[in-house]
């Protein structure tokens, strides 16, 4: 008989199947945690622009929203065919915004391929039944002259509490199209990782198995073991496995550490400086709604025209859709008034924004985006320069959110991926010294049943 059992032939295509499984699970399970983190940042932009531009346009006009002749006023303010506040949240965010009386466009910053606006158009049924029957928000995603959008629809009422129109901000998914090859880049570095830490691992296997399983890899050896010597051939097929989680855990520390853990990181924080970046730029805005004028410093007092913005946080608390987040004025260096949902007025009014912030600022007038130390805590902010009516910068606004609440949600989602990463470990490990054992045992049935003919 000249059949070979070859053992190490067997545990060698089920270690290098368990790693193709074990990496497939890794690339699949962080795909679909990064694409949900993609997800939650375009909808959570969407959110932003939403509440923000509705309140700016709120801001804008006296009254309440009512229909009129078979128009959409706003207190006596004509909104069917006013673009202007429209297209300059479009210019700020990249966002088409509409106005809708009942389920037809009335106003819109979109347009077609002609520079046409979209004025006219029905909303999908779907949308009608959500928001115009039930009076709930929509969201979802629209296909807009080709290209796919995170759109969210809010009911507007009039002064009775009516449904008489709708409220919509679509966001394109190219919004974040530089995050987008990060995440394609890091799906790559899965892979290619993986194939290497899988190369490797196949490399010591085959030495292990070289060395230590050459004696029962014939059919006249393992037919002639003992008692003894079968036990030590489980024993080395075990160590073998313990090799092979070994290989896992180098696959899984590499990715975790160097790709996803970086990749996570980066998407996350530029999701942050994204949303400071669209509610900067809507919080002037609605600065600029609300109180008509220049920037100016008169009695050593900062004023938005005839309004003093000393120890005035109205703006300020209609911009902070966030209890985590929080938003200062300063006069020059020093801060005037705050946000006290998030921030310790009492402690942070009067105190200096740090150097760096000064140089950038109020001496050179460009926008700062990093992180800051205050009172002992980090944050993730943006700092703007406040210029008056010849230019000169004469105090700064900033926004900005604790860092803490960036890294608790970049651990998260690290959290999860290294949980189901583990689970897969146990179970490749677990599987392996299954398969191995029932190998081994299948050898010694087959020398027994073999003597036994023989004899």
């Amino acid at each position: 008989m000249k059949k070979k059992v070859m053992l190490k032939g067997k545990l060698l295509r089920v270690s290098i199947l368990l790693i193709a499984l074990f990496t497939a699970t890794i690339y699949l399970v962080t795909n679909s945690r990064v694409n949900s983190l993609m997800d939650k940042s375009i909808k959570t932009k969407v959110d932003n622009i939403s509440d923000m531009g509705l309140n700016i346009i709120s801001s804008k006009y006296v009254g309440s929203w009512k229909i009129k002749s078979g128009k959409l006023l706003i207190g006596d303010n004509q909104v069917d065919n006013s673009f202007n506040v429209l297209d300059e949240i479009k210019e700020k965010t990249g966002a088409h915004v509409s106005i809708y009386l009942a389920d037809e466009k009335v106003a819109t910053s979109e347009r077609n391929a002609k520079g046409e606006r979209t004025l006219g158009e029905r909303a999908p049924n779907e949308v009608v039944e959500s928001v115009l029957r039930k009076g709930t928000n929509y969201e979802g995603t629209e296909n807009i002259f080709g290209e796919k959008y995170a759109v969210k629809y809010m009911p507007i009422r009039d002064n009775s509490g009516k449904i008489i129109g709708m409220w919509s901000v679509a966001v394109p998914n190219s919004a974040i199209g530089n995050q987008r090859m990060q995440i394609i880049a890091m799906r790559a570095s899965i892979v290619v990782i993986s194939i290497l830490c899988g190369i490797i691992g196949c490399i010591i296997l085959m030495f292990y198995a070289k060395k230590f399983l050459t004696d029962i890899d014939t059919l006249k050896v393992s037919f002639l073991e003992t008692n003894k010597s079968s036990n030590k051939t489980q024993q080395r097929v075990i160590s073998l496995s313990l090799v092979l989680i070994f290989t896992f855990f180098i696959i899984w520390f590499t990715i975790q550490g160097f790709t996803i853990g970086n990749v996570v990181n980066n998407l996350e924080n530029g999701n942050i400086k994204d949303r400071l970046d669209v509610n900067s730029k809507l919080g002037l805005m609605l600065f600029d709604e609300i109180y008509k004028g220049d920037w100016s410093i008169k009695d050593d007092k900062l004023y938005k025209g005839k309004v003093c913005l000393n120890d005035n946080d109205v703006v300020l608390n209609r911009i902070n859709y966030n209890d985590n987040y929080f938003s200062t004025v300063f006069m020059g260096d020093i801060s005037v008034s705050t946000n006290s949902s998030s921030y310790d007025s009492t402690k942070t009014i009067g105190t200096k924004a740090p150097s760096e912030i000064v140089d950038t600022v109020l001496k050179r007038g460009e926008e700062y985006v990093g992180e800051i130390d205050i009172a002992g805590k980090k944050y993730m902010a943006k700092y703007i320069p406040l210029k008056d009516a010849s230019g000169k910068v004469i105090g700064m606004w900033n926004l900005g959110v604790e860092k803490k609440v960036v890294a608790k949600q970049i651990r998260n989602i690290r959290k999860n991926i290294t949980q189901i990463s583990l689970l897969a470990i146990i179970v490749a490990f677990s599987t392996f010294v299954y398969l191995s054992v029932r190998m081994v045992s299948d050898i010694k049935n087959y020398k027994v049943s073999l003597q036994t003919n023989i004899n």
